[in-house]
């Protein structure tokens, strides 16, 4: 498997169980107190809840099971920091590009994130047809980027052009 593909799974699989455990957290926490029993509540535990003794709220609060792959390909952003030898911070985005040229790729996420990576000459372009160049790349084009951080400066490891 190539290096970037790797990345590219060891970040999708962090998201996701970071997403997972947020939801967990989110799902665990109740959104009201919890009722105390009566006598005249049911006095053997029964295997299923009744829908009806759920706090009318409930339902905003339960979250929907996801597979991992639907849930990356809704994140627009993020970052994960890989163990190994040198610890090593792969960044990841999604959405339109804003400024093209030999050197650099501006790109404008649809919550108004923006970042400029640095592409080189090991910079892998691709598109559904196959590898296409930097060159071949235009302001709107719709990308993914995955980069990796070195201090502030993010250099494009992978950049895939989406179907708009």
């Amino acid at each position: 498997m190539r290096t970037a593909a790797k990345i590219i799974v060891v970040g999708v699989s962090t998201v996701a169980l970071a997403a997972g455990i947020g939801a967990g957290i989110a799902y665990a926490d109740p959104p009201s107190p919890t009722p105390t029993p009566t006598a005249a509540a049911n006095p053997t535990p029964s295997a299923r809840p009744n829908p009806t003794d759920r706090p009318a709220d409930a339902d905003r609060w339960r979250v929907r099971k996801m597979r991992p792959r639907a849930l990356v390909a809704r994140a627009l952003h993020g970052e994960v920091t890989l163990a190994g030898e040198g610890h090593r911070v792969v960044v990841f985005q999604r959405g339109p590009i804003e400024k093209v040229s030999d050197t650099s790729l501006t790109v404008k996420s649809a919550d108004g994130y923006t970042a400029t990576y640095l592409v080189s000459d090991e910079t892998v372009v691709r598109e559904k047809a196959g590898k296409i160049t930097v060159a071949d790349l235009s302001v709107g084009d719709r990308v993914l980027v995955v980069a990796t951080k070195d201090g502030s400066t993010l250099k494009a490891d992978t950049i895939r052009v989406k179907d708009s």
